[in-house]
């Protein structure tokens, strides 16, 4: 298949990333438009809400908030029980359809007849359902591209995913700045969601069924038209790329059946050493706080003495970075960009550690327009926080849980990390309100530096580097890595070492 990379179709290349990617990009959306809508909705004459009073109590804020996480949350575990029954496509459309339901009952909570209780049980379910939505997309997105690539691709368009989350984000900044002083402005934010909802959904029945998931349902002539869809070539050039999947397959099927019963579970000691790279590096990514600190960057930098468009400057800023990452992932691999990533987010919460520990008592009440030292700091860490995320954890965690686990137990095993990946989100987004009020935010971001510093250790001990490697190839070395730690050193010539550093 090596050899047939390249000869792929432009547009089969294009819509095989951008359907799965919108639903990154609304899940983006979310977090962005989020910053902007739990501020407004405290607001009693722009929110168009009875209950105006009740979103500024930090537990009510931190529901709203955190609603989508637990949806997610919620939504993993129908994923992980239907994930390689419906397929990857079907996935995506009903995660599109989870979205567009979502944001049309989201727009219609703004409503000044419904009373408080009614009202934020209302917001709260229909963020939950948006949030299964997330769940069913976040599963299915990079699994399918990683799975349809030409493996030459696989890492920049998987790691171009994460960039239409981060184009989201901005987008959701970039509107709920411009709506910010328009009345019930926070229910036009979460409406619009539902146009590109709406293109996803139409979208999936353009593109096939993953080829390599059709050979696994044993659907072969499926799985040759899924083919023939992204590569180029006469039939005895698209025979020899199916031969080549379907024997890569069947070998593991027939080692499956071999191994019997006790490996078909993902906590199997079989997959540990990938199980915790991959799971070990989203739970790290949330816990060290950038994704939910998102969500609230608003009156973060609020807090700071920032005009509230600095959200938006940190989501431009958050772009950059991501595209930095998303271009070099391939030329420098993964542990590389892990290191730098996490080394720039430790450097930059400490920073911001420090600048909250600044007494300017003036700085949120400054209405002069100036920008002082303590804004200064702030708005650079933040910059050089979401820098290094971006090229680090941000592409990196969701395209190692892609390509690191074997097909067998791949749907099952990418769910339960987006069931960690999404609990540790609702634990923090949730927490972070109270944490900021009982704490303060200098405290809040040492605990953050403390994880961030873990995480380098993390990264340097279980992770290892799988840039230019085909999936059955980085199914391999956790082979061999299983039996190293079984007793068995005996290498195979197909089988590269990663890494000298990886243990």
């Amino acid at each position: 298949m090596q050899d047939n990379a390249c000869n792929a179709h432009a547009l089969s290349v294009t819509l095989l990333f951008l359907i799965p990617a919108l639903g990154g990009l609304l899940f983006g959306y979310d977090i962005g438009s989020t910053a902007y809508t739990v501020k407004q909705m405290q607001n009693s004459t722009l929110s168009g809400i009875t209950w105006s009073e009740n979103a500024s109590d930090p537990v009510v804020k931190g529901l709203i908030v955190s609603a989508t996480s637990a949806g997610a949350f919620i939504g993993s575990f129908i994923v992980f029980a239907v994930a390689d029954t419906i397929g990857r496509k079907r996935e995506l459309q009903t995660g599109s359809l989870l979205y567009l339901v979502g944001a049309i009952f989201q727009y219609f909570c703004c409503n000044d007849s419904l009373d408080a209780i009614v009202g934020i049980a209302c917001l709260i379910l229909s963020r939950v359902l948006y949030g299964i939505g997330i769940a069913f997309s976040m599963h299915g997105a990079p699994t399918y591209i990683a799975e349809m690539s030409p493996p030459n691709l696989r890492g920049l368009l998987v790691s171009m995913k994460e960039a239409m989350i981060v184009v989201g984000i901005l987008c959701g900044y970039l509107i709920g700045w411009v709506l910010e002083d328009t009345p019930r402005g926070w229910a036009y934010v979460y409406g619009c969601s539902s146009f590109l909802s709406g293109i996803m959904f139409f979208g999936t029945f353009t593109i096939p069924f993953s080829a390599r998931w059709l050979l696994l349902r044993g659907r072969d002539n499926e799985a040759i038209l899924s083919l023939k869809w992204v590569f180029k070539g006469d039939d005895d050039n698209i025979m020899d790329i199916y031969k080549k999947m379907k024997n890569l397959v069947a070998s593991q099927a027939e080692a499956a059946v071999l191994r019997g019963s006790a490996d078909k579970s993902i906590f199997a000691t079989r997959w540990r050493g990938a199980l915790t790279a991959g799971v070990g590096l989203v739970i790290l990514q949330q816990v060290t706080g950038q994704p939910s600190i998102l969500s609230y960057a608003t009156p973060i930098l609020d807090d700071a003495g920032l005009e509230s468009y600095s959200s938006v400057l940190v989501g431009a800023f958050k772009l950059v970075a991501t595209l930095f990452s998303v271009f070099y992932v391939d030329n420098y691999g993964r542990r590389k960009l892990l290191f730098i990533g996490n080394g720039l987010m430790l450097v930059a919460l400490v920073t911001l550690s420090i600048s909250f520990c600044v007494d300017d008592s003036d700085s949120s009440t400054n209405n002069s327009g100036d920008i002082g030292f303590k804004q200064i700091v702030t708005l650079v860490g933040m910059f050089v926080y979401i820098g290094g995320y971006q090229v680090g954890f941000g592409p990196i965690a969701w395209l190692m849980i892609s390509e690191c686990f074997p097909l067998e137990i791949r749907g099952q095993a990418v769910a339960f990390a987006v069931s960690m990946n999404f609990f540790w989100n609702l634990v923090v987004q949730f927490g972070l309100p109270t944490v900021q009020e009982q704490i303060g935010n200098a405290s809040m971001f040492i605990i953050f530096s403390t994880l961030t510093a873990y995480s380098i250790f993390f990264v340097h001990k279980y992770v290892p580097e799988t840039k230019g490697l085909s999936l059955e190839q980085i199914e391999s070395f956790f082979e061999q890595q299983h039996r190293k730690m079984a007793g068995n050193n005996k290498k195979t010539a197909e089988t590269p070492l990663i890494t000298s550093d990886f243990v």
